[in-house]
């Protein structure tokens, strides 16, 4: 019986440290990816093609999202076409990415200039990372409620309610 809570409880504590990563690990992405979309739009407004632009992503990015990039450099060279390699990009960086493949693959296959449509995909997802860090903030006082109890409440108890009642136990026993 005492097995089975132990490994129940084991179990609940390694799926929630696989999640807790997991989410971490997006979040960073979620960082990170608007610094990748500003660099890629500098790359392309400086006159790079798509595909040297994904290599200096692939050189230059954060290293949160710099393996999907390096991951389509890889693709492309194995012999994959560039528009089918870019899918390795939300493979690696998950549905946040999705965005930024589809416009990279538009341009590849329609010919369409990039740098424009960059443009606004930067700043939307600019606004995402801010829309992110603005909840990460409103539950930031819910989080520390709890701390802030258990350390506020024993000292106020200590400093407080214990010498008030040493006080009146003395006068007690005082007027006894």
């Amino acid at each position: 019986m005492t097995i089975a809570i132990v490994l129940t409880l084991a179990i609940v504590v390694l799926v929630r440290r696989h999640r807790s990563l997991r989410d971490r690990r997006q979040r960073t992405i979620a960082d990170d990816l608007p610094d990748a979309v500003d660099l890629l739009l500098a790359a392309l407004r400086a006159g790079h093609t798509p595909i040297l632009a994904i290599e200096l992503l692939a050189r230059h990015a954060p290293l949160s999202v710099r393996g999907a990039f390096q991951a389509v450099i890889v693709a492309v060279d194995e012999g994959r076409r560039f528009g089918l390699a870019l899918e390795e990009i939300p493979r690696i960086l998950g549905d946040i990415a999705r965005p930024l493949t589809e416009i990279l693959a538009d341009g590849d296959r329609l010919g369409i200039p990039l740098d424009q449509i960059t443009f606004h995909l930067a700043i939307a997802a600019r606004h995402h990372r801010r829309r992110l860090a603005e909840s990460s903030a409103r539950r930031l006082p819910v989080q520390l409620a709890v701390p802030l109890v258990a350390c506020t409440l024993p000292s106020f108890v200590v400093l407080v309610i214990v010498p008030v009642i040493a006080a009146t136990l003395r006068h007690i026993r005082i007027a006894n």
